[in-house]
């Protein structure tokens, strides 16, 4: 009967070794915790983000001796070609009074048009052309940028006769160095390339969001359309652009655990300027992805979490490290009732945190015994 007794012993003491692998893990001295991005104390202000024809529009011209319109409080920079801008309302009614032409919000919006838009023989020539906006910051302050645009190559008519490959790139960018240049390196780009309509299903016009961290006391915001090909009417429409203090997230993450489980705990706060949207219905999201430390690529694990909280990652690699990362983004749950336009407004993702998973010492070999039991424990870990 002893040896009997003694498999029994070896396998409840292995069974309880598996238990602790599994289920616990012993934080090393020193807990780590790095936030996101940093809510600036003050908000800041993004003028005439609405382009309406109410706040008015002052006039310049174009490479091509045209007369041209810039909205209020904007700077005009084209790069290529010499397109028409203009207010959508001034440039087709010649009144700034509602006529129910493209716009996202308010009753206007900024028209790009190429040059030569339907005129032979070569209507609808490129253009590449920017408004920008400086506006004042927070060093080391998180900001983040949304806005509405349209575009149209080969005119409204549908179906769209614009050649495949073909497309009109709608921009929009933050520089948190301040500079103007929208060519230069500096500038952070979100880019959306689809026509207003594609495969017979109306597209329209597509929100796009950017957020940065302020490196100096202004940054710069930019709206962009280029069309690189000549097609005929091609054009766009830009509106409703909106400048908030992004969300923010951080991480508390132990630097090293035994094992192959451990406690990701994070916080998340919302935007004041965020809260204070009219019938906003902003929810406040986490995301939180990791990787390996001999992985390059990000992999999602956390998507769409509301607000603060915990859970527990499971390594499936030990004597190794994983890094994790986090931002906070405010959104409006679809389907719901919410402010317009329904402006999103994404964080920004926090400097990687290593955790090292240190492998837990196996217990001790049993000596020689009648019939002996073999567990599977240490084969179920990886060493990566």
């Amino acid at each position: 009967m002893r040896p009997r007794a003694l498999r029994i012993s070896v396998l409840a003491v292995g069974l309880l070794w598996l238990l602790l692998a599994a289920l616990t893990a012993t934080a090393a001295p020193g807990g780590q915790g790095l936030a996101a991005s940093t809510i600036p104390p003050h908000p800041s202000v993004l003028l005439h983000g609405d382009f309406e024809c109410t706040t008015g529009y002052y006039s310049t011209t174009n490479a091509a001796g045209k007369t041209i319109f810039v909205p209020n409080d904007w700077q005009l920079v084209i790069s290529e070609g010499a397109p028409k801008t203009h207010s959508t309302l001034l440039n087709f009614t010649k009144n700034c009074v509602d006529a129910r032409l493209e716009h996202i919000d308010g009753i206007d919006s900024i028209l790009v048009e190429a040059q030569d838009l339907e005129s032979p023989p070569a209507p609808g020539k490129p253009f590449d052309v920017s408004f920008y906006q400086q506006v004042t910051a927070t060093v080391g302050g998180a900001y983040s940028l949304s806005g509405w645009l349209l575009s149209l190559c080969g005119g409204s008519s549908v179906p769209s006769d614009c050649p495949n490959g073909y497309y009109i790139a709608k921009m929009l960018g933050i520089d948190p160095t301040g500079g103007v240049d929208p060519l230069a390196d500096n500038v952070i780009w979100v880019e959306d390339r689809r026509n207003f309509v594609e495969a017979g299903q109306r597209v329209g016009w597509t929100n796009l969001y950017t957020s940065t961290v302020a490196q100096a006391p202004t940054i710069t915001l930019f709206a962009r359309v280029a069309s690189p090909f000549q097609w005929h009417g091609n054009h766009a429409f830009i509106d409703a652009f909106s400048l908030v203090r992004s969300p923010a997230a951080s991480l508390q993450l132990p630097a090293a655990v035994s094992g192959t489980a451990v406690i990701v705990s994070w916080d998340a706060i919302q935007s004041p300027d965020v809260l204070a949207i009219p019938g906003g219905n902003y929810r406040l999201y986490v995301d939180i992805q990791y990787r390996h430390q001999d992985t390059e690529s990000w992999t999602d694990w956390i998507t769409g979490h509301d607000g603060s909280g915990s859970q527990v990652f499971s390594a499936r690699c030990l004597n190794t490290s994983y890094a994790f990362r986090i931002r906070a983004r405010a959104e409006q749950p679809d389907g719901q009732p919410g402010a317009w336009p329904n402006q999103r407004y994404p964080g920004i993702w926090s400097e990687a945190v290593p955790v090292f998973f240190d492998a837990i010492d196996e217990p001790a070999t049993p000596g020689p015994v009648e019939n002996p039991t073999f567990l599977p424990l240490v084969a179920a870990y990886q060493a990566c």
